[in-house]
């Protein structure tokens, strides 16, 4: 059983035009996007303190997290002709506005409305991206093969978007490095947003309306009126309870104990663990296994060697568990989305991947207040016993996840494959 073939047709699939610019396209504009939130927290805390800036930063992620899925929803219902103009006017617009009123020192929470409005109205061109893969492949392999290489490039984009913020605020200064991140983020913007009309990664018009008994349930819910899309997110619920804990506990626990050294690299054995998770998922024969009996294997796996954070007092030993339970996080994510090409309706695609990701910010943001206050009073055994339940409750869920589930559904019969590549 050899990974040879597997790996040409891997390369073949990632190289050939229009895959290889859209995810370089895509890593850019991630790390753009990435990058800037860093950057107006420590232009924010230049101005106004820590405090004001932590308080932004909290309000923003679980607002964000709540309220993102509804531009996936207006994609999904208008289509990109009707919606992308107005999203990407009212994004630039409050972007620059929100560089205004920190370098004009207009009240914090007037930056703080204009930074929610802004990413709020931004067209949702990562979840585009994600729904249209499965147009713009001919087989289930290579749709694997894409998916695989745009979770390892989104998670290297974790670690490059606060080297690159860092760089900025370290030359030129917090408020000059916000000013230009913001630059270089509407720049990327403006270039995606031509890229996905040029290859109509959102459809112009919007999907067949569903059926007329579900109609009031897609209306108000959207994905969420499918039971599987749900079980999709648990998973990613309990990852996100992870990272939420985990970025709040260490620099809390390196700091009251004086390694602030270790910081660094404890909150990049996550993502380090991730990266590598996901090229080795991306060469494996996976495929032979049904997609919900991969989910629940890889739930398992990420949930187990948290299950034994309430012992992970030594630094070493945090960083061996993080690590660990980084090597499923992107499978997780991989397999999440292709789970969602499975699953969900054309008229709720779009907003289906994004709830992917918001899915995931939302415990983020929950359990990141929660240690935040136990770390606060210094219980810090507490708060890696929280991690531990909430890594048990994975376990619980893999245990309840479907075990059957086919490959996705590619919309573009084979016959028609040649002429889309011609087209592009």
């Amino acid at each position: 059983m050899t990974t040879t073939p597997l790996r040409g047709t891997t390369i073949a699939a990632l190289t050939r035009r229009p895959i290889a610019p859209l995810l370089t396209l895509a890593f850019t504009a991630r790390i753009a996007a990435a990058a800037l939130p860093i950057t107006l927290l420590l232009a924010i805390a230049d101005r106004y303190g820590y405090a004001r800036a932590g308080l932004l930063a909290g309000t923003h992620t679980i607002t964000l997290a709540l309220l993102v899925p509804l531009r996936g929803r207006l994609l999904d219902r208008y289509g990109h002709r009707n919606a992308l103009p107005l999203m990407a006017t009212a994004a630039a617009t409050l972007t620059i506005a929100a560089t205004i009123s920190v370098t004009a020192r207009w009240p914090w929470w007037s930056t703080l409305l204009l930074a929610i409005g802004a990413t709020i109205s931004a067209p949702p061109l990562n979840a585009a991206l994600r729904s249209a893969w499965r147009r713009l492949v001919t087989d289930h392999a290579d749709l694997k093969a894409v998916h695989s290489a745009d979770s390892v490039l989104e998670e290297a984009g974790f670690v490059a978007a606060p080297l690159a913020a860092g760089t900025g605020v370290a030359v030129l200064g917090p408020v000059p490095a916000y000013c230009a991140s913001a630059a270089v983020y509407l720049t990327v913007l403006a270039i995606h947003l031509a890229a996905a009309r040029r290859h109509q990664l959102i459809p112009n018009t919007a999907p067949p309306h569903p059926a007329a008994r579900s109609r009031r349930a897609h209306r108000w819910l959207g994905p969420l009126a499918q039971p599987r899309i749900l079980l999709i997110m648990l998973p990613l619920l309990i990852m996100g309870c992870i990272f939420g804990g985990a970025g709040i506990y260490i620099p809390a626990y390196s700091q009251h104990h004086g390694l602030h050294a270790l910081i660094g690299p404890l909150l990049a054995a996550l993502s380090a663990g991730g990266v590598i998770g996901g090229i080795l998922y991306t060469l494996l024969p996976t495929q032979r296994l049904p997609l919900w009996t991969t989910y629940r294997l890889l739930t398992a796996g990420f949930a187990l060697p948290c299950v034994l954070l309430v012992f992970a007092q030594p630094a070493w030993l945090l960083a061996t568990l993080l690590a660990a339970a980084g090597l499923f996080v992107t499978p997780l994510f991989i397999t999440a989305f292709l789970l969602v090409d499975t699953t969900a309706t054309d008229s709720v695609r779009i907003e289906a991947n994004t709830w992917v990701g918001a899915s995931t910010d939302i415990s983020n943001g929950i359990l990141a207040t929660v240690i935040g206050t136990l770390a606060a009073h210094n219980n810090f055994d507490t708060a890696l016993t929280v991690l531990s339940g909430c890594a048990a409750a994975g376990l619980l869920t893999a245990a309840l996840l479907p075990a059957q589930g086919g490959g996705p559904k590619l919309p573009v019969p084979a016959a028609a494959q040649p002429t889309v590549s011609a087209e592009h």
